[in-house]
């Protein structure tokens, strides 16, 4: 079987639930937005996970960026597949990563400032992978008027933003401290 099937050809796609839809729908654009999510948490997570890297803090970073993943596609299923509460979230689920929100918001200091991304090239794609994650919570909640959605998973959705704020401040914490212990400052 080629990976090419030729029903798409016309505008319209199939949602895991077997229903037809155009490619415009608001489910479609999420999906999209979602998958485009997965894809820069994965660059992320290739990023700090190289074998020299120094913090072992980012080992566990890596493991928990994995569970973000496998969420998102949970995710990309429940908006393709309403009804399969297979997909659906729970509280314990926007629990867990508050407590990962919690445990790297501890590390950071106190912001009095607006961040302005960009401060090296793993933070600023944390970044990006942030604004990403609120362009596809948006379409979330844009599907969520249609049809009614796990509201769990919305709630993951705004926290995935939270936990990937912290993350790029984390980072950047992490990088100076570095460039001052290697300049002796």
């Amino acid at each position: 079987m080629g990976i090419y099937t030729r029903a798409g050809d016309t505008g319209e796609t199939s949602e895991l639930n077997g229903s037809k839809v155009s490619k415009s729908s608001t489910s479609i654009h999420f999906v999209g937005s979602a998958d485009e999510l997965n894809c820069h948490l994965g660059l992320i997570k290739a990023m700090i996970s190289n074998e020299d890297a120094w913090q072992l803090s980012w080992h566990s970073s890596c493991r928990v960026l994995e569970k973000i993943q496998k969420n998102m596609m949970k995710i990309m299923s429940h908006v393709s597949d309403v009804k399969n509460s297979n997909y659906f979230f729970y509280k314990d689920d926007v629990a867990e990563i508050e407590k990962e929100i919690e445990k790297l918001a501890a590390n950071n200091p106190r912001l009095n400032s607006i961040i302005i991304p960009g401060k090296n090239i793993i933070e600023a794609q944390i970044q990006i992978c942030r604004a990403v994650a609120r362009r596809a919570e948006r379409m979330f909640f844009a599907v969520n008027e249609k049809q009614p959605l796990c509201p769990e998973a919305g709630a993951y959705l705004n926290r995935l933003s939270d936990y990937l704020f912290v993350l790029s401040q984390q980072e950047s914490l992490i990088n100076v401290n570095f460039i001052n212990q290697v300049s002796g400052i």
